[in-house]
């Protein structure tokens, strides 16, 4: 069973350059032709986040046109440069129609003997994260359906510190979290928002973060560090489960790179829905 995690494209629309720099719907275009030219494709494809640089309406439009056409399931979670309206109305399939703890998107996928949940983080206006008490009440009665079962727990924010100072936010609600991850010792936590694979221990469960398909965070361990970005190689997660082992690849995705920076992240905005 393979599950290919996405993250943070920061797709654009309307023929602007995200963050005055990166031509997102070219690293869309790159990364689309990839996943339709993989022999071996997943059995899904998550996307965590940031699909859109300001929720911009075109770039779903843009996204959904590109994979629609790839022969597995795709789901996705928003992030805090996402609008949950626009996703929920253009990415059918995508998202669930209807959710457990509206208005959140949430919902809880079984592939067999491994499952996927996927929560929604994001709240409209703010760039940190968001865990809401309902909605780790649901998860928690999700998991505990099998408590030992594989779990991949996607979404877009990362609860735990990172190092990178101005990434670290406090994380609203994350000792709810904690609490129903460390009783389900079957969960990996699957996040994107940091734009680089970091990998660590939290709650009990190991947690980890996706790289960007379109730009790489500046890994700068400082107070002031994460407010800047690199023009590195693209990247994405593969989680492989073989009835025994869950492993997390970190694969990259051929492209021209200048690895140029650090350039700052500039003229985007967390969106406010309507």
């Amino acid at each position: 069973m393979q599950v290919l995690q996405i993250s943070d494209l920061h797709l654009r629309g309307d023929g602007r350059l995200s963050f005055r720099k990166v031509d997102t719907p070219a690293c869309m275009r790159v990364m689309a032709d990839y996943l339709h030219s993989l022999t071996s494709k997943p059995d899904a494809i998550v996307i965590t986040g940031d699909l859109a640089d300001s929720g911009d309406e075109r770039a779903y439009h843009m996204l959904y046109e590109a994979l629609s056409d790839l022969p597995m399931p795709i789901y996705a979670v928003p992030g805090n440069h996402d609008r949950r309206d626009r996703m929920c109305a253009i990415l059918r399939g995508w998202v669930p129609e209807e959710s457990p703890v509206p208005p959140r998107v949430c919902h809880c996928v079984n592939m067999g003997d491994l499952r996927l949940v996927l929560l929604d983080s994001m709240e409209p206006g703010s760039h940190s994260g968001h865990c809401p008490e309902a909605m780790a009440r649901w998860l928690d009665a999700c998991l505990q359906e099998a408590p030992a079962k594989p779990t991949l727990i996607f979404m877009h924010h990362p609860p735990f510190l990172t190092g990178m100072g101005v990434m670290d936010e406090p994380f609203e609600g994350a000792a709810l979290l904690r609490e129903v991850l460390e009783r389900a010792p079957g969960a990996r936590l699957c996040c994107g928002h940091m734009h680089r694979p970091i990998f660590t221990l939290w709650a009990g469960c190991p947690a980890l973060t996706s790289p960007s398909v379109s730009m790489q965070i500046d890994l700068d361990l400082t107070p002031g560090g994460g407010d800047a970005f690199r023009m590195e190689m693209p990247g994405y997660l593969l989680h492989h489960w073989d009835g025994v082992y869950l492993n997390s690849h970190v694969c990259q995705i051929p492209a021209e790179a200048d690895f140029s920076g650090p350039h700052p992240f500039a003229d985007s905005v967390n969106p406010v829905e309507d």
